[in-house]
């Protein structure tokens, strides 16, 4: 019999930092060494006083909470109290509330604006455009096949066409990442009965009728509504030739599509079609506004003037510590911070996707490095290992079977990238939503559970649930990236 095929050696960057510091950290620890001593020569007081503020800038930083620098933390509760000071984690509306930029999104979804464009197949699209960077992102409404009717070897097949979709990403310039959203939420029954009983035909026999009427109330009331989507996010400004205007980026992101769309065929997806602006707007009213979610249904492909842009984002909202409040909704979000560390099946995120008694959403994040920057990276990180190998034997400290298990990984991406694979990094965002706070230690739980059973860590964003509801959504949002812009 033959052995079920497994995948892993997931493995992040770790930079040259000394045992579980980072690259910055172990750079801080130095100077909180350096700095002191070297003023200890010239002056015993302003030594000492240096030796004080060093132990403290290094407990900071090798103290750990919940597997967060201390440093971290502080600086974190620092940001959250002066955006709450400052009013921006609410806000309240009324009958003559007058917002400036009361049309925006919240958070980092201000600058998301929906533009309808030709498909080039005779419909129309929907592309997202981030007005901050010009970035444009393009939403396939997808429909896995599914692994439960599926053989072995038509799963594998599947697999390894996904991971060659992955790679051939590196190729591609204009693509900063790829979002793939799986979205659950418990209908109780209601969605297929409204469904049948919208469509009974009131000339049909009334024995025709009243055995419709009487399946559609015996409908189970576990079901549940499950969409899924992918969304690519390109940047314009890096196509040769590079694009004079807006109307120029949209034509080349949609010459792209088509092929994007067939190899997303070929690892076992269905592509449903590309999401018009008016179902992004019904999603969007939906994700913050859970109670409408019966009656937006189906305006998904029929009125596009019920669904304005200006109505698709909550009316009110405040963000606590570790919770977001939203129009009916109350949500809490969860960013990934360890994959499995030991090799799993195909199916290891089960769990995650299911349906189950409350709303959830997981959006995985994939942004690739380039073919060139990919080769340089793993090689990097083979040289980092070697020089924290070296600073263990200087330092006559015993190597430890992660240490030498972090090798094998790194060598092995760095064969793997040789051979033509992908490289990566990826993270998840899952956000739970329900519409009463009694509700939120049941769902909290359930979501805690089921990360266990797919075996990955997660860690509630406290003080930026705001931002993880935001990339959870799966629609141009990248955590990572907004961390790099400049601060103004």
């Amino acid at each position: 019999m033959t052995a079920p095929r497994t995948y892993g050696n997931w493995r992040p960057p770790r930079g040259f930092g000394i045992g579980q510091l980072g690259t910055g950290q172990t750079m801080t620890v130095f100077l909180a060494i350096a700095i002191p001593v070297t003023v200890l020569n010239f002056s015993g007081r302003a030594g000492s006083v240096a030796l004080v503020i060093g132990a403290l800038v290094i407990g900071a930083v090798v103290i750990k909470i919940g597997g967060i620098s201390l440093s971290d933390v502080v600086m974190r509760r620092l940001r959250f109290t002066r955006s709450k000071a400052a009013g921006w984690t609410d806000r309240t509306g009324g009958m003559v509330t007058d917002h400036l930029r009361r049309h925006d999104l919240p958070g980092p979804m201000g600058p998301i604006v929906p533009l309808s464009t030709d498909d080039g197949r005779g419909g129309k699209q929907g592309l997202l455009w981030d007005r901050r960077t010009g970035w444009l992102t393009a939403v396939l409404r997808v429909s896995p096949v599914g692994l439960d009717l599926a053989d072995p070897g038509q799963a594998d097949a599947w697999v390894a066409n996904w991971g060659a979709f992955l790679a051939d990403l590196g190729y591609q310039p204009m693509i900063r990442h790829v979002a793939v959203t799986v979205d659950t939420s418990p209908t109780g029954g209601t969605t297929l009965r409204d469904y049948v009983n919208d469509r009974i035909d009131p000339r049909a026999p009334a024995s025709a009728q009243a055995v419709m009427a009487e399946l559609a109330a015996t409908a189970p009331s576990s079901s549940a509504e499950v969409d899924c989507r992918v969304s690519v996010t390109f940047d314009p400004a890096l196509a040769t030739p590079r694009p004079p205007d807006l109307a120029a980026g949209v034509a080349e992101v949609t010459r792209w599509l088509p092929g994007l769309e067939s190899h997303l065929a070929m690892a076992g997806v269905a592509v449903r079609g590309r999401a018009t602006a008016a179902w992004l707007t019904g999603r969007l009213r939906v994700a913050y506004d859970p109670a409408s979610r019966s009656d937006l249904t189906d305006y998904d492909e029929q009125a596009d003037e019920l669904l304005r842009w200006s109505e698709a984002g909550p009316v009110s909202f405040q963000e606590s510590w570790d919770h977001w409040q939203h129009d009916s909704g109350l949500s809490v979000s969860w960013a990934m911070v360890e994959a499995p560390r030991q090799s799993v099946m195909d199916r290891v995120l089960v769990p995650l996707l299911a349906a189950g008694p409350f709303a959830r959403r997981m959006t995985l994040l994939y942004e690739p490095l380039s073919a060139g920057a990919a080769a340089d990276e793993v090689e990097r990180e083979i040289t980092n290992t070697q020089v924290r190998r070296m600073w263990a034997h200087k330092t006559k400290r015993d190597e430890t079977q992660r240490d030498r298990d972090d090798l094998s990984r790194a060598v092995q991406s760095a064969r793997e990238e040789a051979e033509g694979a992908g490289v990566g990094r990826f993270t998840l965002y899952v956000t739970t939503t329900v519409f009463d706070a009694e509700q939120m230690p049941a769902a909290t739980a359930d979501v805690e559970q089921r990360a266990g059973q797919a075996k990955v860590r997660l860690r509630r964003l406290r003080g930026a649930q705001i931002t993880g509801f935001a990339a959870s959504l799966g629609l141009g949002i990248n955590p990572a990236e907004l961390a790099r812009r400049p601060r103004k």
